[in-house]
């Protein structure tokens, strides 16, 4: 039976602390989409440089996040916080004084190393500090900090763009952070695993090189091609290295990456679960305001205000979900939540041309109930599965796992949205300069900054880019709903139907004004 542990002074403004840093991570995560057309045309940026922009961020979180996880635990959760909040204020600062696209594209890496920091630290020091009816009343509470920081994105993006300069998107997070540093170095509590004795640097080199590969593989796939020769090449490198790494892990006393945790059914299927519901968000987030700014004709802050009701969805079910853990189980939540959220999915494949707002705003509701359902007890089952002193650790496997699904989710609905877009809009390209047919059948923004050039005669062009860009996103909804459907029948079969107390562990916390004086809380 789980212990209770002695409440920890100040742990609610602790916890505040702790949202306000997730808050940011994903206000930056969705605030830059609205930006790019207008980055675009402050740096000449080619569409080669704006992928780059947001992958670079991508490819660095994936690639520190799992250490991160490790050095947190070992050297000290708070202090390892405050060094990735550190790192994100200065990246931040510094992107926004940027003005070629190489230096943007390198501070936005610098953020993903801040984020990939932050990122496994804040659930780990969450499970850490509270316990029982506490811990379900917080997870709730930071579960619903993550989701509204991706709806509010392009809420504040427009804003911003109506009144400054790009730049402003980036300076936004300044203040923000700035003062998470002081609150969090005030009233965070010092944890760390008593166990952490010895780092595991191989175990780091063959996961970052693996997990970086991977990802780049993903990245490059859909603009060079599956079959091109470098793409084969970096996946097949990054296959052999991650097998390298779970071989090693296996085998070394302290482990970067516990793989003993994969054996327990209530790590795995949450963790999988966790992946599903973030691959659907990205999904909605990638297509849907598209269609309302591009296809529907909004600006900026428009799109974002229609996106409210996904928002709303995350909001309640974030503070419903974890509640609902205790009292129906966690099987019962995570299904639930992904049948709500499939329904949502579904909605949204059904939008046509003529589609009322209310389907619109219907689907995104739902999508955001579900996924705030499962994200918030998913994420505090599969931490605690670790039994709590490889907090850190845990965290960042499944954020690292999160975050792959991610990228791959980013590669794989773009290609289908781009296969489906451009093979239904090429009857509608036939006459047109190959200099304006290329670039048209790449996107439904570029088919429509064409048409807008073509004056009166653009009006076939628009239309027809705006049904294909429909049916592409359609596509790319039932693909995100045909992934909730299989997860949502490997969660029934294998999802334990409530999370087991986790065996008694010792746990150590360490004063912030003295790190050498440890105590024991368990």
């Amino acid at each position: 039976m789980e212990q209770e542990r002695p409440p920890v002074p100040g742990r609610w403004w602790m916890l505040a602390a702790l949202c306000l840093s997730v808050l940011v991570l994903s206000l930056d995560f969705t605030v830059l989409n609205v930006a790019l057309p207008t980055i675009s045309t402050s740096l000449h940026a080619s569409i080669s440089d704006l992928q780059w922009i947001v992958d670079a961020y991508s490819l660095a979180v994936a690639g520190a996040m799992l250490p991160a996880g490790a050095f947190g635990d070992k050297f000290g959760r708070k202090r390892v916080l405050l060094i990735g909040l550190a790192i994100f204020f200065g990246a931040s600062f510094w992107a926004g004084l940027a003005h070629t696209t190489g230096k943007l594209i390198g501070v936005r890496a610098l953020l993903g190393i801040g984020s990939a920091i932050i990122l496994p630290m804040t659930p780990a020091m969450l499970v850490a500090t509270f316990d029982g009816r506490e811990r379900t009343k917080a997870m709730a509470v930071f579960t619903a900090a993550i989701g509204a920081g991706m709806p509010l994105g392009p809420i504040v993006g427009g804003a911003l763009l109506q009144h400054f300069s790009w730049n402003s998107v980036f300076w936004i997070n300044v203040p923000v952070v700035a003062i998470t540093l002081v609150v969090g170095a005030l009233l965070i509590k010092e944890s760390r695993d008593p166990a952490a004795l010895k780092l595991d640097w191989l175990g780091t080199v063959l996961a970052v090189t693996g997990i970086v590969a991977l990802v780049y593989g993903v990245i490059r796939g859909p603009e060079h091609g599956w079959a091109n020769g470098a793409t084969i090449g970096v996946l097949a490198a990054a296959v052999v290295l991650l097998a390298v790494f779970v071989l090693w892990e296996r085998r070394f006393d302290h482990p970067l990456m516990n793989t003993k945790l994969f054996r327990n059914r209530v790590f795995t299927w949450n963790t999988v679960a966790i992946m599903i519901v973030a691959f659907a968000l990205v999904g909605v987030v990638f297509v849907v305001p598209q269609y309302i700014q591009v296809v529907l004709g909004y600006d900026s802050l428009g799109t974002g205000l229609r996106i409210i009701p996904l928002m709303g969805g995350l909001l309640v079910a974030g503070a419903a979900g974890s509640w609902a853990d205790k009292m129906i189980g966690i099987k019962a939540v995570v299904v639930t939540g992904l049948v709500v959220m499939t329904g949502g999915l579904v909605a949204l494949s059904q939008v046509k041309t003529g589609s009322s707002y209310g389907l619109i705003a219907g689907g995104l509701a739902s999508c955001g109930f579900g996924i705030g359902a499962v994200m918030g007890p998913a994420l505090d089952a599969a931490i605690s599965a670790s039994g709590g002193t490889e907090a850190g650790a845990s965290s960042a496997v499944v954020n690292t796992l999160r975050q792959v699904g991610s990228a791959l989710a980013v590669a794989g609905l773009g290609s289908i949205l781009s296969a489906v877009f451009s093979r239904k809009v090429d009857p509608a390209l036939h006459g047109l300069p190959a200099a304006a047919a290329h670039p048209a059948r790449e996107s439904v923004a570029a088919a429509s900054a064409i048409a807008d050039k073509l004056g009166p005669s653009g009006a076939g062009l628009r239309q027809a880019a705006g049904l294909a860009y429909i049916d592409g996103m359609s596509a790319v909804m039932l693909s995100c709903a045909g992934a909730a459907v299989l997860g949502t029948i490997a969660c029934l079969i294998y999802l334990p139907r409530r999370t087991p107390a986790p065996d008694p562990v010792v746990l150590e916390t360490v004063d912030a004004a003295d790190f050498g004086a440890a105590t024991v809380r368990e």
